[in-house]
């Protein structure tokens, strides 16, 4: 017994240090992809300041060729020396134009490799993420009943509406259904309506757990609906096919 004890004691302990280093390789994942992002958002910045910086000096180049070219076309003395020095900032213009291409370039796929890093950090989150269970149908139904405890009948309406030909439920847990619509709509001074869920278990099930608790809500019913003499022989009904219940001695209180 000693031995068996010890050994649940060690797999608890092992499966929570396999859980605390999973969750340690997720962190380390996600701090080194984060600093990935970090130096590259710093060289996109980076890019950006050289790619102006290279515009500036491109423009400033045309603006000199221009010059020469205008004092070219007047005839300047100095036309031979011109010339060199236009063909000589065309060149410049040239390579500054190659080298802003490539900048543009390396920019694209920086911005893309962001892109990525981004869409794998959420990804991993969302992994993290607690996922939420869908409740089951008995889980949906004690749920309802507890919101009939808390007088919160119309969002108790809205659960086990949906539960009443759930076939995950058996005809115990179909009866609690109605019974629990029946108390929601008595509540909620619907008593017609209450007065359909109670008489469906009793004339459909005059045995089941629940059959003196609708009898005696459908005397409730009757008589929240003017209807005394049929209140008063539903509650003594009570008394008679379920004698020595809690619901037999509520019955003849109310008569």
């Amino acid at each position: 017994m000693k031995n068996s004890i010890l050994l649940a004691i060690l797999l608890i302990s092992t499966t929570a240090c396999i859980k605390t280093a999973e969750q340690v390789q997720r962190e380390k994942k996600v701090e080194s992809m984060s600093e990935q992002m970090k130096d590259s958002q710093g060289l996109v910045s980076e890019m950006v300041d050289n790619m102006k910086d290279l515009q500036s000096q491109l423009n400033r180049m045309n603006g000199k060729i221009e010059e020469l070219e205008h004092r070219q076309k007047q005839g300047s003395p100095e036309m031979s020396q011109m010339s060199e020095s236009v063909a000589l900032i065309k060149s410049q213009q040239e390579a500054q134009n190659v080298q802003l291409l490539q900048i543009q370039a390396e920019l694209k796929e920086q911005r893309a490799f962001l892109e990525k890093v981004t869409s794998s950090l959420g990804a991993i989150h969302s992994d993290s993420a607690p996922k939420s269970k869908k409740k089951s149908a008995k889980q949906q139904l004690n749920s309802g009943l507890d919101l009939i405890k808390a007088d919160k009948y119309s969002e108790a309406k809205d659960v086990l509406e949906t539960l009443i030909d759930h076939q995950e439920l058996t005809p115990g847990d179909k009866n609690k259904v109605l019974f629990g619509l029946g108390k929601a709509e008595y509540y909620s001074k619907n008593y017609d309506k209450g007065l359909v869920y109670f008489s469906k278990i009793y004339t459909k099930f005059p045995k089941a757990t629940l059959a003196p608790s609708s009898l005696l809500f459908i005397g409730r019913s009757l008589d929240k609906l003017g209807k005394k003499e049929e209140a008063k022989e539903a509650l003594s009904q009570v008394s008679e096919q379920y004698p020595g219940s809690p619901e037999a001695s509520e019955a003849k209180k109310e008569i």
